[in-house]
C-alpha cells in the first residue's frame, strides 16, 4: 500500500470507476463530499483528482463538473505487428474494445538530418522517405507514427512510397521481403514522458497526460531498413509483451 494519503484516496476512486459501480459519463462527488468522505484536504482530493485525470479515468470541465471517463483500453501486442501476415492489427485491436478504427497518412521525399542518419547508418542529406500516420478511435487520435526509410533501398521499387501502390497496408515485412530483404529483426525501446505542445494539439490530449514513446528500428541482418518514432496516448493504451520460454 502507498504512504501517499492521496494515492490511497486514489485508490479507492479508481476501484469504483474500474469494478463499473461508477459508471462511464456518471459525475463524481463534489470536492466538499470527497473531503468528508475521506477525511482528507482540498489539497489531498485535488492531487487525487490530477491523478485519475492523467490516468484517463476522468474528465474535467470547468462548468459541469467532474465526469467518470470510459476506460476500454487498447491492448498493444507488439509481436503481432511485425508477422508475415499481420493483417491490420491496429484496427483488430481497436475493434477488441469496442472503438471504431481509423488511420491517416502522408509520404513525402526528404533528407536525412544528423539524427535520423545516426540511426539509419546513412549519410547526412541523403535522401530519405518520411510517412506520418495518424492512428483514431472514435474519431479521437491516440497514436501517432513517423517512419522514415532510406531511398537508397527503395526508390524505384513497388513499394517507395509505403501507404501507396499494391502493397499499402501490408506491413513492414511484406513490403520489404518483396524487395528480396524480408526484415530479421524489429527491435522497440519503450519510454514515457509528458508530451510537446505539437503532440499535445496532435493526439488532443487532457492536461496531465503522458505519451509513451517506442523507438523503433526494422533491421535485415545489419542492414537498417526503417526507423519510427510511435508515440501513444497514456490513457488509452496497455501493452502486452510476450516471451516464449525455451524448453529445458
Amino acid at each position: 500500500m502507498s504512504d501517499f494519503l492521496y494515492e490511497i484516496v486514489a485508490d479507492a476512486i479508481r476501484e469504483k470507476i474500474i469494478t463499473g459501480e461508477w459508471g462511464p459519463g456518471q459525475s463524481l462527488p463534489t470536492y466538499d463530499e470527497l473531503e468528508e468522505r475521506h477525511k482528507v484536504s482540498r489539497v489531498v482530493i485535488k492531487k487525487v483528482m490530477d491523478l485519475l485525470a492523467s490516468e484517463g479515468l476522468i474528465t474535467r470541465t470547468a462548468r459541469s463538473g467532474t465526469y467518470v471517463r470510459r476506460y476500454t483500453p487498447v491492448v498493444r501486442r507488439s509481436s503481432l505487428h511485425y508477422q508475415s501476415s499481420p493483417g491490420a492489427p491496429f484496427a483488430e485491436e481497436a475493434l477488441a474494445a469496442e472503438y471504431i478504427p481509423a488511420y491517416d497518412h502522408h509520404s513525402y521525399e526528404d533528407h536525412a538530418t544528423e539524427e535520423v542518419a545516426r540511426r539509419l547508418k546513412v549519410k547526412v542529406g541523403d535522401p530519405v522517405m518520411r510517412t506520418d500516420y495518424v492512428s483514431t478511435v472514435n474519431d479521437k487520435p491516440v497514436m501517432l507514427v513517423y517512419s522514415i526509410e532510406p531511398l537508397a533501398i527503395t526508390r524505384g521499387t513497388p513499394i517507395q512510397y509505403p501507404e501507396d501502390g499494391p502493397f499499402m497496408g501490408s506491413g513492414l515485412v511484406v513490403r520489404f521481403a518483396e524487395i528480396g530483404l524480408r526484415p530479421t529483426l524489429v527491435a522497440e525501446r519503450t519510454r514515457s514522458r509528458m508530451p510537446r505542445p505539437s503532440e499535445v494539439r496532435g493526439l488532443m490530449l487532457e492536461e496531465g497526460t503522458p505519451v509513451v514513446i517506442k523507438d523503433r528500428t526494422t533491421l535485415h541482418h545489419d542492414r537498417v531498413l526503417e526507423v519510427a518514432d510511435l508515440i501513444f496516448d497514456a490513457s488509452f493504451f496497455e501493452f502486452e509483451d510476450l516471451f516464449p520460454v525455451p524448453p529445458a
